[in-house]
């Protein structure tokens, strides 16, 4: 059986534990981000900057569905600015991994997603300039993510990469059609031979729910 990478975006916490517990989910990361709205729009609506929740949890194959549809009933995902959810294939999982969920490693399913997730990593300061080249590119939104040390070290891990402090990493899901071009615009303007320092990926999307 298939493991996939479930990520939930939300501004909810007690709701994304209420999930974890709900299926027993035994790998799991919360992180803490902001919505990419710009300064400018905070200031004129007289809002602050939105925080945001993002869990990363590893899951097997047949709970994906289940995890969705309680998603949609309880999380209301569907509704603009609640949140978004979605899974991405794992190459290949520890034995630990599989043996805890009692599955054996099977044949990758193909994704047949029409959605990417670009990961974009800058120094910080420049994730307002990079969020807007996306969006001219046909990108919605996004969700920021601030990178600091922890446990004593100067850097932390994220996808085995490593993330030196000061760092904004940005979370983009965007159309297939669209990714090769928002990647594009993003490295051109924010590469590594730019002040901005910038590196971007991308990974598959199998489903998700949140975006129109």
């Amino acid at each position: 059986m298939q493991m996939k990478l479930l990520f939930v975006i939300n501004d909810d916490e007690k709701k994304l534990k209420a999930l974890i517990n709900k299926f027993r989910l035994p790998f799991n990361v919360i992180m803490y981000g902001y919505g990419t709205a710009s300064q400018g729009i905070l200031d004129f609506l007289d809002l602050v900057a939105t925080k945001k929740n993002i869990l990363t949890s590893i899951i097997p194959n047949n709970l994906e569905k289940e995890i969705f549809n309680y998603l949609s009933n309880t999380h209301h995902l569907e509704d603009i600015g609640k949140g978004v959810a979605f899974t991405t294939p794992l190459s290949s999982s520890s034995k630990y991994v599989m043996e805890a969920f009692n599955q054996k490693e099977g044949e990758i399913v193909k994704n047949k997603s029409n959605y990417h997730l670009i990961i974009t990593i800058v120094k910080e300061g420049y994730s307002e300039k990079v969020m807007n080249l996306a969006k001219k590119c046909g990108a919605n939104g996004g969700t920021l993510l601030k990178g600091r040390g922890m446990g004593g070290t100067s850097s932390f891990k994220f996808f085995n990469m490593t993330i030196e402090p000061e760092k904004d990493v940005l979370l983009i899901v965007c159309q297939q059609e669209n990714k090769n071009k928002i990647m594009e615009a993003i490295l051109e303007k924010n590469g590594v031979n730019t002040d901005s320092k910038g590196m971007c990926i991308s990974l598959p999307i199998d489903s998700m729910v949140g975006i129109e």
